[in-house]
């Protein structure tokens, strides 16, 4: 009776792609990338393969990147927080960064306003309709909110929403710094609530409260816009998505 194992059908090839996969990684080690660094940058060099550029290309993204996470290594940064997720990496790689657009261009943007002005608009009606209806003291005791005030808050949000995703899209080429570009978010908050407040310190001829059964009965109709835009055009998050 023999001793002799018979040895496993492919297990040559097994090993032969093992021992490639150790000298790939281990050509990451040698070049003076962190542990992490390195596991990223193989990872991201193993995805990059399975795409069609030139090889050229491919090692020259792969080098560049080598060099900024060493440099980058001595302040402490990874290759995930400073490339973020591979997959997202390879696409920016492959693709190239988005051309600098304008912040209110783009065939989808009045779509988009329209339907998020609508969802403010909606919200507010709603809630004041709701919350005066069950309880109509509150008119009287309260300062309910004109439709000119819900109108000016919701065009204001409208424009402004679908603009922050841009702001601070990393796949866009910004003309500004991160701090500049979040100072222009705060910027148009404090717009957004002094345009608000104004409105509302308007004469009653020119901002009316509305009753609640005609508040709500626009806030019924916004949902029923909302969801017709949702199936005609491509909208972008919203409440209703």
């Amino acid at each position: 009776m023999s001793d002799n194992k018979q040895t496993p059908r492919n297990a040559g090839v097994r090993q032969n792609r093992n021992n490639v996969a150790v000298n790939e990684r281990a050509a990451f080690d040698n070049l003076g990338l962190t542990k992490r660094n390195a596991e990223y940058m193989y990872r991201f060099n193993k995805a990059l393969e399975r795409t069609k550029l030139t090889p050229e290309r491919k090692s020259e993204a792969v080098q560049a990147m080598v060099n900024e996470l060493i440099e980058g290594q001595k302040s402490g940064k990874t290759g995930k927080n400073t490339y973020g997720d591979i997959d997202a990496r390879v696409k920016l790689v492959v693709e190239g960064p988005q051309k600098p657009t304008s912040l209110f261009g783009g065939p989808d943007y009045w779509p988009n306003m329209i339907y998020n002005a609508l969802t403010f608009f909606m919200i507010f009606n709603l809630m004041f309709g709701l919350i005066y209806f069950f309880s109509p003291k509150m008119m009287t005791t309260s300062q309910p909110v004109g439709i000119t005030a819900i109108t000016v808050s919701a065009l204001v949000a409208g424009f402004a929403l679908p603009v922050m995703p841009r702001v601070f899209d990393p796949k866009i080429k910004h003309r500004y710094n991160g701090w500049m570009r979040t100072l222009l978010v705060v910027l148009v908050f404090v717009v957004w609530m002094v345009l608000f407040f104004s409105a509302q310190l308007l004469p009653p001829v020119i901002n009316p409260v509305l009753q609640p059964k005609p508040s709500i009965a626009l806030g019924l109709i916004s949902i029923a816009i909302m969801l017709w835009m949702r199936r005609r055009y491509n909208i972008r998050g919203g409440l209703l998505g």
